[in-house]
């Protein structure tokens, strides 16, 4: 797609407001936008297929999405968001993604990010591997503050296992 100056510059002040390019400077910003692809996406609209497999990922310019597995929805996505990271790995999508509302994307192919300066992939790279681990972090701190009986630790390790509310341990017959 060829853009005309004033349109560049308009997509350009839209990614101002994104958190995941904060890190780059305005001359890596323009280098990430002649690889990327925009993508408009209608509400309703599915994004991504759980099982397909394609080499891109996503970020979430203006728009609300939300991730499904098994048919229930899991996250919620909006704009500053970066999603379908596991596609930049050659691997099978693991869960359905469908526009909530009209969404403005951002998508960037594995192999044109391999083309890029080695400086800026890594630096692209580590701004998704940032996303995925405060992903990570939000989704363990959820299960760790979910009542559920409770937690023995196993001969000293740092393996924790889950009690159901009044299951006794040890050999007393008292609570440990």
């Amino acid at each position: 797609m060829i853009l005309t100056d004033m349109q560049e510059t308009v997509l350009f002040r839209l990614l101002d407001g994104i958190a995941f390019f904060d890190v780059f400077e305005d001359d890596e910003i323009a280098n990430l936008m002649k690889i990327a692809a925009w993508v408009d996406v209608p509400a309703n609209q599915r994004i991504i297929r759980e099982g397909e497999l394609d080499l891109r990922m996503y970020v979430m310019v203006k728009g609300q999405a939300d991730v499904l597995f098994r048919g229930k929805t899991i996250a919620g996505l909006q704009a500053g968001d970066i999603f379908g990271e596991v596609g930049l790995m050659g691997k099978p999508r693991i869960a359905h993604v469908e526009a909530r509302t009209d969404c403005l994307l951002l998508a960037f192919e594995a192999d044109d990010l391999n083309n890029l300066i080695p400086i800026l992939q890594v630096k692209f790279l580590r701004r998704v591997l940032e996303a995925v681990f405060s992903r990570l972090q939000k989704s363990n701190i959820q299960k760790w503050m979910q009542p559920s009986g409770r937690r023995k630790s196993r001969g000293g390790s740092d393996t924790i296992e889950m009690l159901p509310p009044g299951t006794m341990t040890g050999t007393g017959g008292g609570r440990d």
